[in-house]
């Protein structure tokens, strides 16, 4: 009785919460685990197999092409897909999309939340991406956060799906016999360098690591001499290509995907090893992966025939140079909209930006730069700094910002940080819907 009033009162929050133009994707959960603290252990317990997917980067563009393939063999699944990913939005997804036929869960999750919500579930798989710095008032230094996850997940039988080119992914293997490695092979592709390198030294020894190669900044090909070393993957990356899509080869597989970003092929890789982990072959990983477009702020991109726009989330420096790098790729003048807010989803601590690469900027042709948000003036002294030479606006309303880089003909980069990413992409989803109905 008391899950069947958790679950019609979650409902009745999602209707509620969508009326007055939220998304209720946390609300529904909230108040079903204030009625039924068990609901979410009860519900998890009815699917076969659950998958979590995290990580610092990508883990909704890998959650979300896992989903998105699964759909596209007409596998049924719970998938939070809406990228709500603590413990209140898991259970939202759990209610909302709960039926009888459903036997398998994708699920995104906040690395910081792994300790609380493996006391109400177990996955039966966990696919990481990488580890970066990222909101260090919530998570501490990386060590501390990989520690406690491997804490978390340590002999609960879990199969452990780990990038094997970042050492910090590589350090949860002590926490489960049950291990698969996906990696890429030297010079699968020419990643753009950085000099950020978040893991210099070996969690067995202390000693510095030895990098036989280098991807991106501490992702590669390392050993120490006491043995700690980057795994052979189960399946790899041979090579891949951007034009400005990603064609990614994998194990002589080639998928021609409608995604960009060169990091993105890391993202693509962890999806199809969760894939082949539950059984699908390559034809049926196809289907999905060259059918699959982003709609979510992630590398999402906009056209009317006149003027172009693309927008990526980043939180962290490893993101925000990413998506530096993207906009470096992209011919002819831009104008970029950068929105930092610190909000508390988004980490109180925005001293993050100085360890991006804003330097790169200078080499760009750039209108003009809007900057938003609640700490927009430190995103304009860090662009002065930078010594960026272009014209730095200040507005700090985000829907105003956004609105404002129609009025330039550049093509538009959007960069929102966290809270900031779904009023950039409303406004971005309502500039373009304008002018196409003008």
């Amino acid at each position: 009785m008391r899950q069947w009033t958790a679950t019609h009162l979650a409902k009745l929050a999602r209707v509620a919460s969508k009326a007055v133009g939220k998304k209720g994707t946390d609300l529904p959960g909230q108040v079903a685990r204030r009625v039924d603290q068990n609901i979410l252990r009860n519900l998890a317990s009815t699917v076969d197999d659950i998958v979590f997917i995290s990580g610092t980067n990508g883990k909704t563009t890998t959650s979300n092409l896992i989903g998105h393939t699964l759909k596209a063999n007409d596998i049924p699944i719970i998938h939070n897909n809406e990228g709500a990913n603590m413990a209140a939005g898991i259970t939202s997804a759990f209610i909302l999309q709960n039926k009888l036929d459903i036997k398998i869960a994708v699920i995104e999750i906040d690395e910081g939340s792994i300790p609380r919500v493996l006391k109400e579930m177990t996955p039966s798989m966990m696919v990481f991406t990488n580890f970066f710095r990222d909101q260090m008032d919530r998570f501490g230094e990386i060590d501390i956060m990989v520690n406690n996850i491997a804490e978390a997940i340590k002999d609960k039988g879990i199969k452990l799906l780990l990038n094997a080119d970042d050492p910090f992914v590589s350090r949860l293997k002590i926490a489960s016999e049950d291990r698969v490695y996906y990696g890429m092979k030297a010079r699968a592709h020419e990643f753009e360098q950085s000099t950020m390198n978040e893991s210099r030294y070996c969690p067995n020894c202390g000693r510095l690591l030895v990098y036989d190669y280098v991807h991106y900044n501490q992702l590669g090909h390392y050993h120490c001499q006491c043995g700690f070393k980057r795994e052979q993957p189960t399946y790899e990356v041979n090579r891949f290509d951007l034009s400005p899509f990603l064609q990614l080869d994998v194990d002589e597989t080639v998928f021609d995907m409608k995604i960009a970003g060169d990091f993105n092929a890391y993202n693509a890789l962890a999806a199809y090893t969760v894939l082949r982990e539950l059984g699908l072959n390559d034809a049926s990983i196809r289907k999905g992966f060259e059918t699959y477009t982003a709609d979510n702020g992630r590398m999402q991109y906009f056209s009317n025939g006149v003027k172009e726009a693309m927008i990526n989330l980043a939180k962290n420096p490893a993101g925000m140079n990413a998506s530096l790098s993207v906009g470096e790729q992209i011919e002819g003048s831009k104008v970029y909209v950068m929105s930092l807010n610190d909000n508390a989803a988004d980490g109180r601590d925005t001293s993050w930006i100085y360890d991006a690469d804003f330097e790169k900027l200078s080499r760009q042709d750039i209108s003009a730069i809007i900057v938003t948000g609640t700490r927009a003036e430190e995103l304009q002294l860090r662009l002065k700094l930078a010594e960026v030479e272009v014209p730095i606006i200040v507005e700090k309303d985000i829907y105003k910002a956004t609105a404002k880089t129609m009025d330039y003909s550049s093509y538009t980069v959007a960069i929102p940080n966290y809270t900031s990413l779904s009023p950039m992409l409303e406004q971005l989803n309502r500039s373009f819907e304008e002018v196409k109905d003008a």
